[in-house]
């Protein structure tokens, strides 16, 4: 292969976008980060989406121009459930609905008086959190019908991206079944759910997977992004699951704790054996990447917010406290947090204890402020050894990967309260 030749990664989290230049033997030859902002409008809480095509294109130019390299594929990865209605043109009708944003709780309410929620859990895999994709639909269908009825087709955030690249309409399998919306035992769409809230199903078909090239970056996105003309445009996909991918492991013997916004706790089955009580522990089933092989099967999470908790509970007790120097002091803090306790179900419903509010007791005004930030990783730590529970799975270890992989205290913490061997990626 040509000296230089390399994958540019575009991963669009909640807190960072960041555009990563990776070896073809796996190696980083350079990374660049902007924060992910999320725009209000009205109605309530959008991702502002050309605005982050900006902060990629202009992240993309910087990388390229200080690192002599030859770009061959460009690859999207977001969170999931996020989508938009789209024109012929790609054009959005709508701005993308935030899975911050709680406008869709009324949706959520009105599907637990009038669907049985567990049959749909069944077929889904998707725990009904107000943010699925399938509670924004029916919010578009009630408040802006005349949205729906004029979309070419709906895209999910990855592949709005992809679109702008290369031109091409496409819907990927495992943001699809962030959805709430695809039988897993089929792979299919489940057209009488469309029909439950009254709305049009515009998903391209068929599905493709991740790492299917799906076109070529034209001359127009060539310009605003750096990216050479034809570089190949490959289909990405929800990030978690693809973190599946990235941790190395064969996930049916170890589980993945992916951090992030979310800590969402990971492992791999080959048999799709739902049951109606996982959906009340906020057990999620997905489609893994791949059809065969080690990263085939079915990704299952214990779905619990992460980094978000820590960075709440750091901004409030320690604001003007650097990351490093505020966990440093957490190390000379004895375990127990001097009483304190964090419960971190910052977002309600969420965690595998959804019912528990996210509380911070056992504080005394004068203490010092690594005390409490302390107990938020603990806090964690427990919230993870009861999704280790609820997963009903054997782990013989733990790997940690995204941003708690640079924290070797939570690394410690997390193997002194789940008893295994935690690994840092």
């Amino acid at each position: 292969m040509p000296k230089g030749e390399c994958f540019v990664v575009w991963d669009c989290g909640a807190t960072n976008m960041t555009v990563s230049l990776l070896s073809v033997d796996g190696r980083f030859l350079g990374t660049r980060s902007h924060p992910t902002r999320v725009g209000r409008r009205r109605e309530g809480l959008i991702w502002p989406f050309e605005q982050m095509w900006e902060s990629f294109s202009e992240l993309t130019r910087g990388l390229l121009a200080e690192t002599p390299v030859a770009p061959i594929a460009v690859v999207v990865s977001t969170f999931g459930v996020c989508w938009a209605p789209v024109d012929a043109q790609g054009r959005l009708l709508y701005p993308v609905i935030s899975w911050k944003c709680t406008r869709t709780r009324e949706q959520l309410n009105w599907a637990e008086e009038n669907l049985d929620l567990y049959q749909m859990y069944l077929q889904t895999g998707a725990a009904p959190f107000y943010f699925n994709t399938v509670f924004s639909m029916a919010w578009m269908q009630q408040h802006h019908p005349e949205v729906l009825e004029k979309a070419h087709t709906y895209l999910f955030m990855p592949q709005l991206f992809t679109h702008r690249l290369s031109g091409a309409f496409c819907v990927e399998r495992t943001m699809a079944t962030t959805a709430m919306l695809v039988d897993l035992n089929t792979g299919r769409w489940i057209s009488e759910i469309f029909d439950a809230f009254g709305m049009p199903n515009k998903f391209p078909e068929p599905m493709i997977g991740p790492g299917d090239v799906v076109g070529e970056v034209t001359e127009d996105a060539a310009m605003q992004t750096g990216l050479p003309e034809g570089t190949k445009v490959v289909a990405g996909g929800h990030d978690t699951v693809l973190a599946t991918a990235g941790s190395g492991r064969d996930l049916r013997t170890t589980a993945l704790y992916s951090t992030g916004t979310w800590g969402l706790l990971v492992v791999t089955r080959d048999e799709y054996t739902p049951v109606a009580k996982d959906m009340d522990r906020n057990i999620v089933w997905q489609l893994n990447p791949h059809t065969e092989g080690i990263l085939s099967g079915y990704n299952t999470q214990g779905h619990m917010i992460g980094g978000l908790s820590f960075d709440l509970v750091r901004k409030a007790f320690a604001p003007r406290i650097k990351v490093a120097e505020i966990t440093e002091r957490c190390a000379k803090v004895a375990p127990g947090s001097e009483g304190v306790i964090v419960i971190p179900t910052f977002v309600k419903g969420t965690g595998p204890t959804p019912k528990a509010p996210g509380s911070i007791i056992g504080y005394e005004s004068g203490m010092a402020p690594e005390v409490p930030v302390r107990a938020a990783l603990e806090g964690l730590a427990f919230q993870t050894l009861d999704a280790l529970s609820a997963l009903q799975f054997r782990a013989d270890s733990i790997l940690i990967g995204g941003g708690f992989a640079k924290n070797h205290l939570f690394g410690e913490i997390l193997a002194n309260v789940t008893g295994r061997d935690v690994e840092l990626a």
